[in-house]
C-alpha cells in the first residue's frame, strides 16, 4: 500500500466516526426540523456538518477577521480546501452570496457533501470534487479566496500546498486558514494514530506560506474557544443519557469520547495552540 493511499485509509475511517448523513438526519429530527424541508443554516448553526476546530461559533470568527481584509462579495468564487462535508462552504454561499468550489482526498465526504448541498438548495452555487490539496483542479488566479479549516495539519508536503493556494489566487486573493501548530503533545496520541498529524511550529508555517507568494496579514490565536468548545461538547455527551445502540456504536462513542479529552488535555495542560491566519497573495 502507497503512503498516499494508507493516508486515505486512515482518514476515511477517522472521518466516518465523526458523523454520517444518517446521524445528521436524526439530529435534525430530534430538533423538530421538518428534514424535508432543510435550510443550510438549519445544519451548520447546529455544528452538525462543521468538522472544523471550534465548530459553527469558530467559522463565523473565521469569517468576522477575513472580513477585516477583504469582504466576500455575491461575484466571488472561494475555494474550499478540504471541505469535509461541506458544512464552511455552504455557510459562505448562504451567508454571502458567492460562489464556492469544494474539494476533499475522500470520496465519502463529498458524497455526503453533495447530498447536504441538493437538500438545502444550494447546489447551483456550491459545487464539490474529490481532488488532492497538492494539485487544485483550477486555473491560475481563478479564486477571490481559498479557505481550509484544520486540514494544513494532515498534509506532508506544506511547499506543495500553499503553492497550489497561492497560484490559484488572483493576486490580492486571500488565503484564510485555521489549524493546530506544533507541539503536538503526547496526549493527543488516541488522535495521532488514527490520522496524520504534521504540525510545524507557528514560524515555520509562516515561513512555508510567505515563500509561496503570500503575504501574512494576520495570527489570531484561538486556543480558548476551542477549548471551551471541545468542553461544552463533552459537558452535552455527559448529560445525554446513553441511548441503546450496538457494541460498535457504543465502541464509536467511546473513541470520540477519548478523542475530545485528548484535545482538552492538549489545549489546557501540554502547550498545545490553535489559531487563524489570513494571508493575501501578492501582486
Amino acid at each position: 500500500m502507497t503512503e498516499a493511499s494508507d493516508v486515505t485509509r486512515r482518514l476515511t475511517r477517522f472521518y466516518e466516526e465523526i458523523s454520517s448523513l444518517d446521524s445528521i438526519v436524526r439530529a435534525l429530527s430530534r430538533a423538530g426540523v421538518d428534514t424535508g424541508k432543510i435550510t443550510a443554516g438549519d445544519l451548520y448553526t447546529r455544528g452538525l456538518d462543521c468538522q472544523n476546530l471550534g465548530g459553527f461559533e469558530n467559522l463565523e470568527l473565521l469569517a468576522s477577521v477575513a472580513a477585516e481584509y477583504a469582504p466576500i462579495e455575491p461575484h466571488h468564487r472561494i475555494v474550499d480546501v478540504a471541505c469535509g462535508l461541506g458544512g464552511p462552504g455552504r455557510y459562505l454561499a448562504d451567508r454571502f452570496g458567492c460562489s464556492v468550489a469544494g474539494i476533499d482526498l475522500l470520496p465519502m465526504r463529498i458524497d455526503t457533501a453533495r447530498i447536504l448541498t441538493q437538500m438545502t438548495g444550494l447546489a447551483d452555487r456550491v459545487t464539490y470534487q474529490v481532488a488532492d490539496a497538492t494539485d487544485l483542479p483550477f486555473a491560475d488566479r481563478w479564486s477571490d479566496q481559498v479557505w481550509m479549516l484544520d486540514a494544513s495539519i494532515h498534509m506532508r508536503d506544506k511547499a506543495g500546498l500553499f503553492r497550489e493556494i497561492a497560484r490559484v489566487l488572483q493576486p490580492g486573493g486571500l488565503l484564510v486558514m485555521h489549524d493546530q501548530t506544533a507541539p503536538i503533545p503526547r496526549v493527543m496520541a488516541p488522535v495521532t494514530r488514527r490520522a496524520p498529524y504534521i504540525a510545524p511550529p507557528l514560524p515555520q508555517l509562516i515561513r512555508y506560506v510567505e515563500d509561496a507568494g503570500l503575504r501574512l496579514l494576520t495570527w489570531r490565536d484561538t486556543t480558548d474557544r476551542v477549548l471551551e468548545h471541545f468542553e461544552q461538547r463533552r459537558a452535552a455527551r455527559e448529560e445525554r443519557p446513553e441511548p441503546t445502540s450496538t457494541a460498535e456504536s457504543r465502541r464509536r462513542r467511546e473513541r470520540q469520547r477519548v478523542a475530545g479529552n485528548a484535545y482538552i488535555e492538549a489545549l489546557r495542560d501540554h502547550g498545545g495552540r490553535t489559531g487563524i491566519l489570513v494571508a493575501k497573495r501578492r501582486s
